[in-house]
């Protein structure tokens, strides 16, 4: 049996909580599903981290990005998402993207193959991430949810 298909066939009702209006799977992986938006909701990558860190004389084990984009990888295997957002800070720093090496930038743009990926502007990397796929906003309306990096100042009663 195929797993990815497998695991979104087994949400049972008790495990969906209610924000917004959208039914939602919180993960513990650290992602939210909306299975009824097919949407999967990721935050805080912080991809090339180390690689950032190490330009200022901080070395800590060069293993961030990969680690990262493995346990995405296995997420996104097991929802099929059509829709991912990343909500902000995607990259450590604006140079992130461009440091990436060869072979984890191949993975991600295998990720984002297939599907509509948004990137929402986080104070880490507020600009575009250069040359991947996908589309990079400040926020994003999808159904009755609103995503952003951080909240508006404005407060709800």
């Amino acid at each position: 049996m195929n797993f990815s298909l497998a695991r979104t066939s087994l949400i049972a009702e008790a495990d969906l909580v209610g924000i917004s209006g959208e039914r939602a799977v919180c993960d513990p992986r650290g992602v939210l599903y909306f299975p009824d938006l097919r949407l999967l909701a990721v935050s805080d990558l912080h991809l090339e981290k180390g690689s950032s860190l190490a330009r200022r004389g901080t070395l800590i084990p060069p293993y961030d990005t990969g680690a990262t984009l493995l346990r995405l990888q296995a997420v996104i295997a097991d929802y099929q998402p059509s829709i991912v957002i990343s909500l902000g800070d995607s990259f450590h720093d604006g140079g992130g993207a461009q440091r990436m090496h060869a072979s984890f930038r191949e993975r991600l743009e295998g990720l984002i193959s297939g599907r509509q990926w948004f990137w929402v502007a986080g104070n880490h990397d507020p600009e575009a991430p250069a040359d991947l796929p996908g589309e990079t906003v400040r926020e994003l309306a999808i159904g009755s949810l609103l995503f952003r990096h951080e909240p508006s100042k404005q407060r709800v009663e």
